[in-house]
């Protein structure tokens, strides 16, 4: 079985990961986000917990590695009833996050 850090649960430099904080650019960072889209995802509570201190925004690396554990594990639930239920592979893009658009060119 792997270990916390084999599986990225522990921190970069080794700490238990609830004693490390993230503020919101470090949250924001750590799933991709760009900072438009990024504080509108940290504003919105069904999406992302809510930060355990408020003033500044801080969020426990644990709760945030256990609410990622949450989102992996519905993902995989409602992919496994989907496959139960014969779901095309052509529809498997409906499963994915529509494409940034993109500008046209001049």
């Amino acid at each position: 079985m792997p270990t916390n850090a084999e599986r990225g649960t522990a921190a970069p430099d080794g700490r238990d990961p609830r004693h490390v904080f993230l503020d919101a650019q470090e949250v924001m960072h750590r799933y991709g986000w760009g900072k438009t889209r990024g504080y509108q995802n940290l504003k919105d509570r069904r999406l992302v917990p809510e930060p355990v201190l408020s003033h500044p925004n801080r969020w426990r690396l644990d709760q945030l590695l256990a609410w990622e554990e949450r989102r992996m594990a519905a993902a995989e639930a409602v992919l496994e009833a989907r496959q139960r239920e014969d779901f095309a592979a052509d529809n498997i893009a409906a499963l994915l996050p529509r494409p940034k658009r993109h500008r046209r060119s001049a």
